[in-house]
């Protein structure tokens, strides 16, 4: 029952955004982002409480504070959310909406079923029953997303302008996915099917990349890009019609050389070579006397398929078949192993991430690096039109 955030105005409200941005340039710019969190979670139970001041909640007509030194349990009960606390039941509500009561304070929750470690959360958060599970949304100002986002997908301790090459990332990513889950009356998911998102971030660092990079995105033919990224390319960046069989004239293979110093540049695996023939006889090899095999294959570039004998078996399957840190190896035999030599962290598409922290340790600023991993793009000023 999606009887709290169902309203037939904010799934219209996110299509018509969605259309106008495009369009128009529509800036997001007093519409507040709904994020569902702990999504891929199914929440049945829940503690909330109030980090660094107090809260406001209401539900349906109730109105009640949850003061800093007190816990609110939420548990799923049919369609409905049953509230309290430890001395008496609140209320059996449709859906419950928090706010912060201070300027400072922030939405803690807790989920206790399944156990989850707790996050904090800025703006207002509604909960409500949804189909076995409690489904949570945090309503929260552009800003703020951003900045959660930025450190949920690159840490702390980064440099400024690498900062401010991700929260260019992250709000075209916003800006072009923005009702990626109108069908489930919320605009982006907290999990890598949209963007990282563990809550709040404290971090001034990122919030003045943030609000220094405000309104603009990256653009290619006046609309926002596909602004993929990954940990290391291993010197060479991927195309997305290699990929993904897509292609898109911004994301093609491009040289790095910032990225190669760094750890995940390279890789190893040894495979015992029986293990190796058996592989490829599941996948159409057959051993034959009278042809001598080579499963030697170097991959300075990155290639497709890999090749023995007559059989093509693609990278990137085999990455996936064996759980590969990329799809940019070597093959070599020795000592009876088959030895991976590799390349990289990730689908090596789009910008790659430990060779933008480089470049801006070398002084190149953000545009600079969103330029150099995404070819032919431009920064736009999405200006506001209402």
């Amino acid at each position: 029952m999606r009887t709290a955030l169902t309203d037939a105005g904010m799934v219209c409200t996110g299509r018509i955004l969605a259309i106008l941005m495009l369009l128009y340039g529509f800036r997001l710019s007093g519409h507040p982002v709904w994020v569902g969190v702990f999504n891929n979670a199914q929440v049945q139970s829940v503690v909330m409480s109030a980090y660094n001041g107090a809260l406001n909640a209401s539900g349906d007509d109730s109105l009640f504070v949850i003061a800093g030194n007190q816990a609110v349990y939420v548990v799923l009960h049919g369609d409905k959310i049953v509230v309290g606390n430890a001395n008496h039941l609140i209320g059996v509500f449709d859906k419950l909406t928090v706010t912060k009561r201070d300027s400072s304070a922030a939405v803690r929750l807790r989920p206790v079923l399944p156990l989850i470690k707790a996050r904090n959360y800025e703006d207002s958060v509604c909960l409500y029953a949804d189909i076995g599970r409690i489904r949570m949304i945090n309503r929260i100002d552009e800003a703020h997303y951003l900045a959660g986002v930025i450190e949920a997908e690159t840490g702390l301790g980064r440099t400024h302008e690498f900062y401010k090459a991700t929260a260019v990332i992250a709000r075209t990513y916003l800006y072009g996915h923005y009702d990626r889950h109108y069908s489930e009356n919320f605009h982006l998911c907290d999990e890598t099917h949209c963007q990282a998102y563990k809550g709040k971030c404290n971090d001034a660092l990122i919030q003045l990349a943030v609000s220094s990079t405000a309104d603009t995105i990256i653009t290619w033919e006046n609309k926002p890009i596909s602004a993929t990224y990954h940990a290391n390319c291993g010197g060479q960046t991927e195309s997305a019609k290699n990929a993904w069989q897509s292609h898109l004239p911004y994301l093609v293979s491009v040289s790095d050389p910032y990225c190669t110093s760094y750890p995940s540049a390279q890789w190893k695996k040894n495979i015992v070579i029986d293990d190796w023939i058996a592989y490829l006889m599941k996948n159409g090899f057959k051993p034959n006397p009278n042809i001598v095999s080579d499963f030697s294959f170097q991959q300075t570039a990155r290639h497709l398929d890999y090749k023995v004998n007559d059989v093509l078996l693609p990278f990137k399957q085999i990455r996936t078949d064996w759980d590969l840190r990329s799809a940019f190896f070597s093959v070599a035999v020795e000592d009876g192993n088959v030895l991976l030599n590799g390349r990289g962290y990730g689908h090596g598409v789009g910008l790659c991430q430990e060779g933008a922290m480089e470049m801006s340790r070398r002084g190149y600023n953000y545009g600079d690096i969103i330029r150099f991993y995404y070819q032919g793009v431009s920064l736009t000023k999405v200006t506001h039109e209402q």
